[in-house]
Parts: structure tokens; sequence; C-alpha cells
């Protein structure tokens, strides 16, 4: 199957071989993306070559190599974000800001639908910043951007093609963006294609495989805007599809189907104390299917909507960011294996962030009022009581000293009330796709954090670093905990369960200049992070807790080509909660090359990479499936991206 991506990769070298290269002319990449706040930068953006050297097919093992996040490692499909030992409810995963609207918080092998491939950007942010976007995001975001609506006018037609093959599931993926512009007015389409099947993984026998891991996926989108003199107003539409195998269980997979509408809008006003509107909505029908030996077992659906509309203000001294957010959504579990009921949950917000700026310090001040209401379809049999309020306060302030305009120290206090969602409140019973037994505890009540953090970050041109001290202390955490026990059918019975914990921790990235050369640069790059997680009220260490990780590479970049070489180191994890096992330590390796070919219309970059070069068995401490799946064997990567 491989050979056929390797013709389709080598087609355009002889498109552009009669061309002449000019390595002086550069192809622009159209990424027009936006900050979440623009006068505070996140913590990490990848886009470009970094995105591309890292994309895989799921969002959270896509940044399972970035400091301070790991990945729920649930098979290669539906892996979501860990963010400094949280996860679910706790992380909120955006697309363009705005919620994806899914159901992937309600289990673990509910995959996210966005495809890897059509993004642009993606964003983490952490601290108080992440408020901004509610009381689930209190340990962090992930902002997945795609340019399906333009903000800003370029004439003529640009475009972007993606295809890659990888031997670990014998799989081939292709995208496609093209963008037109005319009158000002911006056209997108995009769409892409995936078929990977089962993965391999190191054993003693190369042949072995973590059964039903395959994933077949298809993604279409198109998006129109208008571009005004004073702002833009757009809207998208992307369907997206995948059918994939649960991990967990070979006889059962996930067919999931989601049809999506976006409108932004943007109008910048010439005086007054507002120097720009923002008004974005989504709208989402979602819905799949969990297949269980070729029949329909349980059918799962989510209708809803999020809207935020924003002001943000610019005086000669004050930034700032005030706004109103809305979300709605219908969550409905249909079938025999129907663990969770059906509700309906509203969430209606107020916020505002503000920096003053005085000389080379900074003070941040940030608010959040969300009224929280979650309903219980009445024709439902989980006893408990229909209908729970919540209202919750969230409020933060941090300082940031500028030593010499690129190195800064930031320090931040925060306090976030979560309230419990409709899951941890009635689930009640077996859950095949996850082969759990789930006991909700409708007597739950608001979770509350209190968060410290300090941060020093170097920018210059020969170093980028960025370090992080912090600090949770949570009252109420709501926790999903095995009990020892099994019911009727030999699962394992979970409890959902209030403690109070403390997080604590470290975590590092730094990218340094070694040495230039002509036509290139060498730099060294170094990641670690630490995470401690205690249930204050016991003793125990939580659950699913990742052991200490350190990375090393080299990185060389030229005009012509460019080759990295990373090795991740990662500890026993040996502070297990109670009916936990311990995980072994590892070292992972990957290893890639770019070679570049640029003309005065066109760029054409041709990439080899391989993870795991040494082919290592590896475990997730953070996985519940790390017994039974570890994490994919050796991967050779090639593909080719074509740009126009």
């Amino acid at each position: 199957m491989l050979r056929y991506v390797l013709v389709f990769i080598l087609l355009p070298v002889v498109v552009l071989a009669h061309e002449e290269k000019l390595s002086e002319i550069q192809v622009q990449e159209r990424e027009e993306t936006q900050g979440l706040v623009d006068f505070v930068p996140s913590v990490k953006k990848l886009k470009g070559t970094e995105l591309t050297k890292k994309r895989q097919t799921s969002i959270g093992d896509t940044l399972a190599t970035e400091a301070g996040v790991q990945s729920t490692s649930f098979g290669p499909n539906a892996s979501r974000p860990v963010i400094r030992g949280l996860d679910g409810d706790r992380i909120r995963v955006l697309q363009n800001s705005l919620g994806t609207l899914d159901a992937s918080t309600q289990s673990l092998d509910h995959a996210i639908p966005v495809d890897t491939l059509t993004i642009d950007q993606m964003d983490i942010v952490r601290g108080p910043m992440a408020l901004l976007y509610g009381s689930s995001a209190v340990g962090g975001v992930v902002n997945l951007v795609t340019n399906r609506i333009h903000y800003e006018y370029e004439e003529g037609i640009f475009s972007k093609l993606l295809t890659q093959g990888e031997t670990v599931n014998n799989g081939i993926s292709n995208a496609l963006h093209l963008n037109y512009g005319a009158d000002k007015t911006m056209f997108h389409f995009d769409g892409s294609t995936r078929n990977l099947g089962d993965v391999k993984v190191p054993t003693s026998d190369p042949k072995d495989k973590i059964k039903n891991s395959f994933n077949k996926q298809d993604n279409l989108a198109v998006g129109v805007s208008k571009i005004l003199d004073r702002g833009y107003y757009g809207l998208s539409f992307n369907h997206f599809n995948t059918l994939y195998g649960s991990v967990a269980d070979e006889s059962v997979s996930i067919d999931m189907t989601q049809n999506r509408f976006e409108f932004h809008g943007e109008f910048r006003p010439e005086s007054g104390g507002i120097r720009k509107w923002k008004l974005k909505s989504a709208q989402s029908d979602y819905f799949h299917k969990e297949i269980e030996s070729g029949a329909t077992g349980t059918t799962f659906s989510n209708v809803g909507n999020e809207s935020r509309l924003e002001a943000l203000t610019k005086s000669e001294k004050w930034d700032g960011v005030t706004g109103l957010q809305s979300q709605i959504f219908n969550f409905k579990a249909v079938g025999d294996e129907a663990f969770i009921p059906s509700s309906q949950s509203k969430k209606v917000s107020i916020f505002t962030f503000q920096q003053l700026s005085l000389g080379s310090n900074a003070f941040r001040f940030g608010g959040r009022l969300e009224n929280h209401h979650i309903s219980k379809d009445q024709s439902t049999n989980f006893g408990a009581s229909d209908e729970k309020g919540f209202l919750g306060y969230n409020a933060s302030i941090g300082h940031c000293y500028d030593f010499n305009k690129k190195k800064t120290l930031e320090t931040s206090l925060s306090y976030t009330e979560r309230a419990p969602t409709f899951q941890e409140l009635y689930s009640n019973g077996p859950h095949l796709a996850t082969g759990t037994n789930e006991k909700g505890n409708s007597n739950l009540i608001k979770e509350k954090a209190s968060a410290f953090e300090i941060t020093f970050k170097d920018t210059s041109s020969q170093n980028q670093f960025t370090g992080s001290l912090y600090s949770q202390l949570f009252k109420d955490f709501i926790s999903l905990n095995p009990n020892g026990q099994v019911d009727g059918d030999g699962l394992p019975i979970f409890n959902y369960e209030q403690v109070d914990a403390l997080f604590y921790g470290v975590d590092f990235d730094n990218k340094n200049e070694l040495q230039k050369f002509t036509g290139g640069v060498l730099y060294l790059t170094n990641k670690f992070d630490y995470i401690h997680a205690r249930d204050t009220d016991s003793g125990h260490h939580l659950p699913r807790i990742s052991p200490a990780r350190f990375s090393a590479g080299l990185e060389i970049d030229t005009d012509e080509w460019s080759a990295d070489i990373e090795t991740q180191y990662v500890a026993d994890q040996t502070k297990t909660a109670p009916n936990e096992t311990r995980t072994k330590d590892y070292f992972y390796t990957n290893l890639g090359y770019t070679y570049k070919v640029v003309s005065n219309l066109s760029s054409l970059d041709l990439f080899a990479r391989v993870r795991n070069i040494f082919d290592v068995e590896a475990r997730n401490h953070v996985s519940t499936l790390k017994d039974r799946a570890p994490l994919p064997g050796r991967n050779l990567i090639l593909g080719a991206q074509f740009q126009f």
C-alpha cells in the first residue's frame, strides 16, 4: 500500500523539476491565525512545520510530547489531551475558540470530531486566561484553529495538498486545502481522508497488533467570508465522519458523525473605548453509534450551540476583554446499554480579563460568573432528582515583570468553581466500549480549586524558554475511582466520589540556538515535566498521574532541508492509587527529515519520520488501557506537502 503513496509523493517533484529553484523566494504559508486573546500570548503554539512534524490521528497524541501535556492514549483514535494531570471536563478543547460540542468528555472511547490534517494551528493555554472559556477550563485550554473563515483578504487562489503513508498501521492519509479571493470575498474548501489498519505493537511476535484499532475517516468543509474595511463576517460548514474500533472491546466499533456550522464576525469601530467587537457562534449536530458484533447497541447524540460575544478595549495603559458566553446542548443516549440518561445542559456566563501596564510591570485581573443548569429526562429510570442548578464564581489576579522586552516573570493566583457534569451526577450502568461499570452520584456539589503559578519566559532570538512552577488545591475534587468490585458481567465498578486533592509540579520547554553556519542553524531542545497529585483526605495518590518525563533533542534547519532527533525518557511510576498497577520506565526516540523544494510559484516539502525508532515496548501510565494496549511500535512515515 505504501508504494502508491510514494508514487503520489514523487509526482509533484517531476512537475517542479523543470522550474528553476529560487531559494531566496519563499512561498508564504497561508496560515491566517489569531490567538485566543491577542494581548496575552498563549503558552504554546504549534503551526507550520512544527505541527506537521508532530501531527498524529488524535488531538491527545499530537500534543503528548509537549511539556506538561500527556494523552489519555485510549488507542490511536480517541485520545484527549491531559494537562498537568487533569483531563475530561477540566480541559476545554475548542475549535476556533468555541466548544467542540461532542461527547468526548463523557467517555474515554469517544473521539474528538476534528481531523488533525485540517488544523492550521493548535494553541495550548494554561493559567488564569483559560477561565475566559469556562469553569471546565480549570486545567487548561486546547484551541484548534481552522482557517475556514478568513479575516483578511488575499486575491487569487492558493492551496495546500498533504499526503502521507505510515507503516505501523499500513495507513494512507490525504488532505486538501483550497482558498480563493475575489471582490473582497474569500472562499475556502478543505477535505481529508484516512484509511488506517490495526496498529502494530512491539512484542516478541512482530505481527502483534492492537486488535480493533482501525480507523476510517473522511472530512469535508466549506467556508465563505466577506472582508470589510473595518472587519469581516463569514460562515462555514463542516461534515466529519469516522468509523473506528474500540480498543477496550474487540467486538465494539464506533460510527461517528458531526455536522457543524460556524459564524464569525468582527467589527472595529473608528472611535470610542472599544477597539474591537467579536461574535462567534457554533451549531452542532453530533451522533455516534456503538456497534457490537455488527448490531447497534447504543446511540449517543448531542445537539447544541455555543456562542460568545467579546468587546476588546485598549487605552494607553489598559488592555481588556469583556464578554458573554452561552452554551446549550441536548444529550441523548438510547439503547439497552445506555449508561447515562438523556439530559439538557445550559450555561450562561459573563467574564472579563483586564491588564494594566505600568512601565516594566503589568497587572492582570480576571473574573467569571457562570450559571449552569442540568435537567434529566423524566422518562428515564436512573433514580436521581430531575434538575440541578449551580452558580459558579471564578476569579484571578496576576503580575508580569518585563526585564528587557524578551524576558518576563509572571505570577498568578486564581480561584475556580466547577459544577459537576450530568455524567458525574447520573451515570449508572455498564459501558461496554470502555469495559467499566460507572456509578454517578446525584449528591455531588461544586468542585472548588485554588491555584498558584509562577512562570519565567525568555523569547530572545537565540533562546526560547518557558518554565513554570504551579500548584492547585482542590476542595471536593470529583474523581472516578475503582472500588475493587465487579458487577454481574465481570466489569470493574467505578464510583464518582469527592475528595480534597493537591496537585503540584514543574514543567519547562527550551529551544537554544547552539550554532549558526552557512545557510543554517543548529538548535538544542529540552523539555521536562513532573506532577504530584494526592488525595489529601486519605493520603493516597490519585490515579493515572504521569511520572516524570525528560526529553532532549537536536534540530538543524537550513534553506533546503531540516532534520531533528529527540529522545524522551519517561520514569517509573511507583506512586500509584489503590487498585492501580505500576508502570515501567522507557526511552522513546523519534527522528525526522524534510527536504524543501521552492520555486517562484510553489513549494514542496518531502518528509520522512520514524517514531519509536528502537521499537521499544512502552506503556502510558495515564491510559486506562495501559495493560491492554502499549504505545505503537516503530513507525516509518513518508509524505509530502505541496503548496501553490
